[in-house]
């Protein structure tokens, strides 16, 4: 078996109510809408076999290298050398963040799936659990919009939808942030499993230090990527650690995956380890930061959500939450990351579960309706283009 063609189809999805604020960051801004970008990337072989995998971040970019280098990059291998393509498409990606990386490989995945009738969590090492405790994800704050009571009010309403778990994203203000802490913590902080993921807002050592010593006296679970420098500074991540009791979660803001894991891991400047699948070189990579953060005995703790995750967390002991989100009162329980599917991907039951698919390779199917109707480009890219094109 062959891989004879890559199929990209570009279109955009529709986000309602929010804006960007300063920073860059979505927020909740009534009748604003947005459309980011989006693709489906389609690994097709000479059997005939398909493998998908629908994009949703930083997805310019990920085209932009798909086109240029890695599609032309799969043709004519075997598709099911996972390892051998990862490894070989990694160097070929070594001077960009290998955005494309995690797109071929999770097609790969896909498709390995279907040629073997199994899911991905069985091809993974097989399930040991078919529901994923999600945790409720909080659109970034807007400080015009989003008061500490609004957070707490929405932390209850969480509870009450069956969520164990809220984390917040806040405003990127260390004072403000300390509020809002205290209000959500004040409203559920008996009953809910608490986190503060500033997304490396703060720019002074000190200040996260702060905000990270009112969440130790809150008892909050974990405190996410705070620094600007996180996943760079090695040294101010372990810094921080060893100053405070609330674990350390990271570096998603970091591509170096899955090295730069462990490096920070062994280096005492983590608790808890960031995978994503999405943006860090697929599920191969993320495998790879699974087993050794296992063998450090310590978690790990996937980054948003997709089939992706739900596959490789039902087949992960040391996989902690889904992320369920980006979520906000006004804008809604579901925000974006269904959009492209057929039907519902992550549907939260009574107690706060996300059942895994069950069909073979990530257990989804793409909404093709969909794709087409809002689709803005589409690219194929086959043997007699690949010879014209690539060197």
């Amino acid at each position: 078996m062959r891989i004879t063609e890559v199929e990209i189809h570009e279109f955009t999805y529709e986000i309602e109510d929010v804006s960007p604020r300063p920073d860059g960051e979505i927020v909740y801004v009534p009748g604003g809408t947005i459309e980011p970008p989006g693709y489906v990337l389609t690994i097709r072989t000479d059997t005939g076999l398909e493998g998908h995998y629908r994009a949703h971040m930083w997805t310019r970019v990920g085209v932009e290298q798909l086109t240029s280098v890695a599609a032309h990059f799969l043709i004519g291998r075997d598709p099911l050398e996972r390892n051998a393509i990862w490894n070989d498409l990694r160097r070929q990606l070594r001077h960009t963040d290998h955005n494309a990386l995690g797109a071929v490989d999770n097609a790969l995945w896909d498709l390995a799936g279907k040629h073997f009738g199994a899911s991905v969590a069985t091809l993974l090492g097989g399930r040991v659990r078919d529901r994923i405790p999600a945790y409720a994800s909080t659109l970034s704050g807007n400080p015009e919009r989003d008061p500490p009571e609004r957070y707490a009010d929405f932390a209850a309403a969480c509870l009450e939808k069956g969520y164990p778990a809220f984390k917040i994203h806040p405003h990127g203000d260390p004072d403000a942030d300390v509020e809002i802490c205290r209000a959500v913590a004040d409203r559920v902080g008996d009953e809910m499993e608490l986190m503060l993921d500033p997304s490396s807002c703060y720019g002074r050592f000190q200040d996260a230090l702060r905000v990270g010593k009112v969440l130790d006296e809150l008892g909050f679970a974990w405190y996410e990527d705070p620094l600007r420098d996180t996943g760079d500074s090695i040294y101010a991540m372990r810094r921080l650690a060893a100053e405070l009791e609330t674990p350390i979660l990271g570096i998603e803001q970091s591509r170096t995956e899955p090295f730069g894991a462990f490096n920070h891991l062994t280096n005492d400047a983590l608790e808890l380890v960031r995978v994503d699948a999405h943006l860090g070189g697929g599920l191969t990579s993320a495998q790879k930061i699974c087993h050794t953060v296992e063998t450090a005995g310590m978690d790990v703790e996937p980054h948003v959500g997709g089939p992706e995750h739900l596959q490789l967390s039902a087949s992960r002991r040391n996989a902690g939450y889904f992320e369920h989100g980006l979520l906000h009162p006004e804008v809604g329980f579901e925000w974006y990351n269904d959009q492209g599917y057929v039907g519902e991907v992550e549907v939260i039951d009574d107690d706060g579960h996300v059942p895994v698919p069950d069909g073979p390779g990530m257990g989804v199917e793409i909404d093709w309706d969909f794709v087409e109707a809002r689709g803005t480009d589409h690219t194929v890219i086959d043997a007699d283009s690949t010879s014209d094109s690539f060197p």
